[in-house]
Formats: C-alpha cells, structure tokens, sequence
C-alpha cells in the first residue's frame, strides 16, 4: 500500500510534528512506502488568485506544487492527514490546500445532483490531529467537523469511503506521560 502523508503545521516542535515522525518511523520500520506532503515547508499558497478562479471549473491547475501533489495523490492508495484542529475545524493551509488541489476532473466530476468522487481507488484516509479542546468536547459541542464534514463529508465525496480520525485532545493540558503513551499507541509497537 502506497501511503500519501499531508502534513499541516508550520512548527518543527509541535506535538503534530512529533506525529509526523512517528508515523514516518513506523513506515521505515515496516517497509510500507510513503511520501510526505509538508504544505509549509513547501511554501504552498493555499489562496486561489484571480487567475487560477478564472480556470477552476476547467480543473486546470497554474500553480506547479497543485500539478506536483495532484501526481502524489494519483500515486496512492491511502491518504494520511497530519494537523491541529484550530477553531474546531482544519486550518485555513489544509482548507485552501483542498480547493486548489483536488479540482474539477481530478478528483470529482458534477453531476447536476451532487459532485462524483473519482479518487475511489484511496482505500482508506486516516486523520490525527492534536486539539486543545478534548475529543469529546469537539464532538459533542463544536459540531464534530472533523468528522462530520471533513470526513464524512469532503472525503466522501471525492470518493474515499473509509476514514478515520485519532484526536489527542487537551493538548494544553495534557502531560508528558499521555503525550508519549498516544505516540507509542501511533508507533504500533
């Protein structure tokens, strides 16, 4: 299984880096292949200009790192989402990461009752993130955005049935020890 990661944090010391490297040494220890997307160190732009909206509905993409993660996505079976929840939601990078990336064509087609996923050949998308509002707090009083719309709903629709979402919440909060223990759980030893 070919493994996609996008990752979305701009700090090297945050706790989601720490899960990047886990992931990733876990990859390495089990030979599963992988490629990480780091949208900051990337310098990825997450606005559509005017120019990339005047082409948007044609699914032509004008910027090369959109034609660069485009062949990235198109080269997996499993999509890894790596970032905080900020303000109860994805951040603003990932958010404009999806409307630049996953265009017309690409990874969904309209069909006058709804749009077509075309990414169907992702297996799987699993989402970890790290919140200061515990788990259940998001989910029982903000929504549950994460896996209500990003999920179940912007996944869904490209075509990926099958998701799931480990969230360390409390993070501000929360000691060493439980950072470490949901790291360990992450590292599958």
């Amino acid at each position: 299984m070919h493994t996609l990661i996008v990752y979305c944090h701009p700090y090297e010391q945050s706790f989601c880096h720490a899960m990047l490297d886990t992931l990733c040494e876990r990859y390495d220890r089990e030979g599963t292949p992988y490629e990480v997307i780091d949208l900051y160190a990337d310098g990825f732009d997450p606005v559509l200009s005017r120019d990339e909206l005047a082409v948007y509905n044609a699914g032509t993409a004008l910027d090369p790192l959109v034609t660069r993660y485009q062949e990235l996505i198109a080269g997996c079976n499993r999509l890894v989402f790596i970032f905080p929840v900020w303000w109860n939601d994805v951040p603003a990078m990932l958010k404009g990461w999806l409307d630049k990336v996953l265009l017309a064509g690409f990874s969904w087609e309209a069909t006058g009752a709804g749009l077509k996923g075309t990414l169907t050949y992702i297996e799987s998308a699993e989402v970890y993130t790290a919140s200061s509002n515990p788990t259940e707090f998001i989910r029982a009083h903000t929504g549950d955005a994460i896996r209500r719309m990003f999920i179940d709903g912007t996944l869904w629709q490209l075509g990926i049935e099958r998701g799931t979402w480990e969230n360390f919440g409390g993070m501000d909060t929360s000691t060493p020890e439980e950072r470490g223990e949901f790291l360990r759980k992450l590292s599958g030893k």
